[in-house]
């Protein structure tokens, strides 16, 4: 908890890191000269502390600084952590963020909404176009899973409904060419996700990152396989686990530092 103190320099923020109870008013992380919302007494403080408040090569989204995207995708943008980090880091470069939770969404807006480059939608990606009726779990919004599935942890869930696109109808009505960084963290649903996007433009793609929740991730890394550097974190008997791939192409003109650091 000390860390967690340290690196936040909020006792509220701190307390709501164990606070189990949501409440119906929205808390704030000043991060960045900003203010960020969440909601206390749910999974936002963690999402929070693991993309914004851990640095370097230890945040949870990190990106070898020689990258230098200018199209970045964040499908599955939860209450916008991810697309703080990326615009902080990256601050010339589009952003498109998917989040198919209407609540989630707002707060979202309220987050990163008014930043430059960045663009939000309010509905999932799948493999088909679709709405939805699925079940919310009211303490890990970011459970949320647009394929219809529901994983009773024993929290309150509500029926939710929402719209699923196919990712590469997106790109095409947004007119898309080239995506240079891709963010996938969607409960379960990225297999079909990644089944929409075409091969053109995954090929090209500079630096992947996000987590799989099944064994349907390992079709999609057996996809990557022939133009990415694969590197994934996972225990045995767990299905979920993080995973990063950087394009052979990019390899080359990585830093050294980089590339250590990739190893570690």
């Amino acid at each position: 908890m000390i860390k967690i103190l340290v690196r936040s320099r909020s006792l509220r923020f701190t307390a709501d890191m164990v606070r189990q109870s949501p409440t119906s008013s929205l808390a704030r992380l000043r991060w960045s000269g900003r203010d960020v919302f969440y909601r206390s007494g749910t999974a936002d403080p963690f999402v929070l502390y693991q993309v914004l408040l851990r640095s370097g090569k230890k945040a949870e989204y990190y990106v070898p600084p020689g990258l230098r995207p200018e199209t970045i995708l964040d499908i599955g943008s939860n209450i916008g952590a991810s697309i703080l980090y990326f615009h902080r880091q990256f601050p010339d470069a589009k952003i498109f963020g998917f989040e198919p939770h209407p609540d989630t969404f707002r707060i979202l807006q309220e987050n990163v909404a008014h930043l430059p480059g960045v663009t939000i939608f309010n509905y999932g990606l799948g493999a088909t176009h679709q709405r939805i009726a699925t079940r919310a779990d009211q303490v890990n919004f970011g459970a949320f899973n647009t394929r219809g599935h529901f994983k009773d942890r024993g929290h309150p869930a509500a029926t939710v409904e929402c719209e699923v696109r196919r990712l590469d109808d997106v790109l095409r009505e947004i007119r898309i060419t080239q995506v240079d960084l891709i963010k996938i963290d969607c409960e379960g649903a990225e297999a079909d996700v990644f089944s929409t996007l075409p091969d053109e433009i995954l090929n090209d793609c500079q630096w992947i990152v996000g987590e799989f929740h099944d064994h349907t991730g390992f079709g999609v890394l057996a996809r990557l396989a022939p133009h990415f550097h694969l590197d994934l974190k996972k225990k045995m008997f767990r299905p979920r686990f993080r995973f990063h791939a950087c394009n052979l192409s990019k390899v080359e003109q990585l830093p050294r530092s980089d590339l250590d650091a990739l190893q570690r």
